[in-house]
């Protein structure tokens, strides 16, 4: 497990238990190590991958980001003031580097989101988002089309 990852598990069970101020110094740490913000308050599911040790990446609080997705670097997950909420990853989505993702919108399971797209409106399943604003490119995409390392032998469950 990335150390990224270890450090917002250990701060997201701190959360959990009321200890919000020690949770906080853990991400602290993580900001000062990898430059990154990945808080506690984030609920981040199973096998999320953080390209680069997470390198800049910058997480709202509310953000909620499901099993398998794959984050590179530079992305960023924030809120849109004065609207209430933060972004939703759908299993298994794909957001390259320098991607942006704002507001209380959900970027449906299976999808890609090319680099340095710029995304504020809901997103449908499998499918290609690129540009700025971000438009869908393409539909019915197959995940494992962009999967060529490791991570796609998880999706599929022949890895142990």
């Amino acid at each position: 497990m990335q150390a990224i990852v270890r450090l917002y598990r250990w701060s997201h069970a701190l959360y959990g238990t009321k200890w919000h101020l020690a949770s906080r110094a853990i991400d602290s740490i993580s900001r000062m190590l990898f430059a990154a913000s990945v808080p506690g308050r984030a609920t981040i599911g199973r096998n999320v991958f953080f390209h680069h040790s997470g390198l800049g990446v910058v997480i709202n609080g509310a953000s909620v980001i499901e099993d398998d997705c794959e984050i590179g670097v530079h992305v960023v997950l924030g809120g849109r003031a004065p609207v209430v909420g933060a972004p939703h990853l759908g299993k298994g989505v794909i957001v390259h580097a320098g991607a942006k993702i704002i507001g209380p919108i959900h970027i449906g399971e299976g999808s890609v989101v090319a680099a340095n797209a710029t995304v504020i409106s809901d997103m449908p399943p499998n499918s290609l988002i690129t540009g700025t604003p971000a438009t869908v490119k393409r539909t019915g995409i197959s995940i494992k089309d962009y999967r060529k390392d490791v991570d796609s032998q998880l999706m599929d469950g022949n890895a142990a």
